[in-house]
């Protein structure tokens, strides 16, 4: 039997050749546009959410302060009076003393002055300062001396590391005498109680439950030179043991910039604490904590060696100037600032085309309706062992929205605070995430 096969010219292989090529690079177009879309759709059912309150995060962001240190930088008063009105920070935690008439008209005339800045302090009341018998009449005076800026009380600092014996029973009786006496303040000028601070979450266990004797419990997590999300959620964890079911703050947190001691936590460039610092707020505030106090604002003697980390961990130097973080600070808490709550929080539709874990967000809502969505890596910046800042390349993905928006802003606070990217009547931006925020301002 003879076959009979078809013969191929040159031409008609080639025009063949040509179509199973355009028919496979249109099959492989077609998957992967359906692979977008399928990741697309996936990301926008998982982001479809609830924004939180502009005016919340930035009022959950405190700084330590020594307002007593007359003798180093906090001395210069006039300066950190510019300081903090510049950052924008209305929070500060700042120990309550009482000596003679002289000493307590020059410390808290600093406070009464603050406040008419609208900031508000955390007073820290701790057994070994000597203030007296804890009773209504002592908050009372502390009270009337700061000119009535005080907004919480808070309980002895971290007696876990004091080396006081029973340092559990002083801290619980503490904690118990000063709920009791702030209880019988007045009902309009009944103050929050905050727990005892602990420099060890895992110390919580000895102290037991102190949720009937305080507002909030009260833990230091430092993430010791790593990225700031080390501390969740163990961290937060622990401190349940003592909360009681109330909130959780962090009344210290922070970065160092000794580089040169080697003593304790390792410390980070002022590059990488500029990064790390914007994030700590956004992250323990996507966590859920209510306030973060930042330790502390100004470092508080020189030491240019940088080697003694207690004069290193503030946001502006010895000599008055303002560090990177200082700055990244400003700028971030001036675009997310507001004056009030927004009436109604309103669900966001929006989907971000990456699925790198790494990327973690925070979406707020301001009361005349402006949307911030901040976007950052959250990866180490600062390599601690050899002492070096990692360069991490940027994520690009592509940013969707339910709907158009008329407007769309890029800031990024830690290089300057003018916009770096507006776009007008866009449903859909290319965005190039770094390791440290990056605030989306939408106005639809």
């Amino acid at each position: 039997m003879v076959t009979c096969k078809a013969r191929l010219t040159p031409n008609s292989f080639l025009r063949k050749a040509a179509l199973a090529l355009l028919f496979f690079a249109l099959a492989a177009l077609c998957c992967r546009k359906a692979y977008e879309e399928s990741q697309l759709a996936h990301s926008r059912e998982r982001s479809r959410e609830a924004p939180q309150s502009a005016f919340d995060f930035v009022n959950s962001i405190g700084v330590n302060t020594h307002l007593n240190y007359f003798d180093r930088i906090y001395g210069n008063f006039p300066l950190v009076e510019h300081e903090l009105k510049s950052i924008g920070i209305l929070h500060l935690r700042d120990g309550a003393h009482l000596q003679n008439d002289d000493y307590n008209h020059a410390l808290y005339g600093r406070w009464i002055r603050l406040g008419s800045l609208g900031i508000r302090f955390d007073a820290v009341l701790d057994p070994r300062s000597k203030l007296g018998p804890l009773n209504r009449a002592l908050l009372d005076r502390i009270d009337a001396l700061s000119g009535h800026t005080i907004e919480s009380f808070e309980g002895p600092n971290e007696l876990d590391i004091s080396n006081m014996k029973d340092w559990p029973s002083i801290d619980r009786d503490f904690d118990r005498a000063l709920f009791d006496a702030d209880r019988s303040l007045p009902g309009p000028n009944r103050i929050r109680v905050i727990g005892p601070s602990l420099a060890f979450a895992s110390h919580s266990a000895q102290l037991g439950d102190l949720g009937d004797d305080l507002d909030a419990a009260n833990i230091h997590p430092y993430p010791a030179g790593k990225m700031p999300s080390v501390i969740f959620p163990e961290q937060v964890t622990l401190a349940k043991v003592m909360a009681g079911g109330k909130p959780i703050v962090f009344t210290e947190s922070g970065y160092h910039n000794a580089l040169h001691d080697h003593r304790g936590q390792p410390g980070v460039s002022e590059a990488a604490a500029a990064k790390y610092i914007p994030r700590l707020f956004l992250e323990d505030f996507a966590h859920g904590i209510p306030r973060t106090y930042l330790y502390e604002f100004m470092d508080e003697a020189p030491n240019p060696e940088l080697t003694d980390a207690e004069l290193h961990w503030g946001l502006v130097r010895a000599d008055g100037s303002e560090k990177p973080a200082f700055l990244a600070m400003k700028n971030l808490i001036a675009e997310l600032s507001d004056r009030t709550q927004p009436a109604r929080l309103r669900q966001i539709d929006w989907a971000l085309g990456t699925a790198d874990p790494h990327i973690h967000h925070l979406l707020l809502e301001k009361s005349n309706g402006v949307v911030d969505l901040i976007f950052w890596q959250e990866v180490s910046s600062y390599d601690v062992g050899n002492q070096t800042d990692i360069e991490n390349p940027r994520v690009q993905a592509q940013l969707t929205f339910g709907h158009k928006a008329g407007r769309i802003t890029l800031y990024d606070p830690v290089r300057q605070a003018e916009p770096v990217g507006i776009y007008r009547n866009a449903k859909s931006i290319s965005l190039a995430i770094p390791d440290e925020p990056l605030v989306v301002e939408i106005r639809f």
